[in-house]
């Protein structure tokens, strides 16, 4: 009969790989579910950067809309990128900077646009 302690070790290594394979399955959903709204927000961003670049410095309405849309954008991604973090390729980006960008629009809005 083969000793109970030979088999300790592969059955614990097993153990292991089946727990690490079942929270793997069962947390995937989120990370897809993060990965789709992280992608989304950048897209925003992205978009509304375009925007920021592309309005005429004179025509004051226009600059306001702008802003205004970017505060839209910036409500949006900084909770998404808060609970997922920035592009997940970079981990360690300062969702924050996000927060801080949103109150300098809010600021914007504010002082220009009434």
């Amino acid at each position: 009969m083969p000793s109970l302690k030979r088999w300790r070790t592969p059955l614990l290594a097993t153990a292991a790989a089946i727990a690490f394979l079942a929270s793997w399955i069962a947390l995937s959903p989120y990370r897809s579910s993060c990965t789709t709204e992280v992608v989304a927000a950048e897209q925003a961003m992205r978009a509304s950067d375009q925007e920021l670049r592309a309005v005429s410095a004179t025509d004051q309405a226009a600059i306001c809309q702008v802003y205004r849309r970017r505060v839209d954008v910036l409500k949006t991604a900084a909770p998404i990128m808060r609970r997922c973090g920035t592009a997940q390729l970079n981990p360690d980006a300062d969702w924050s900077a996000r927060v801080t960008e949103l109150g300098f629009y809010q600021g914007l809005l504010a002082q220009q646009c009434g």
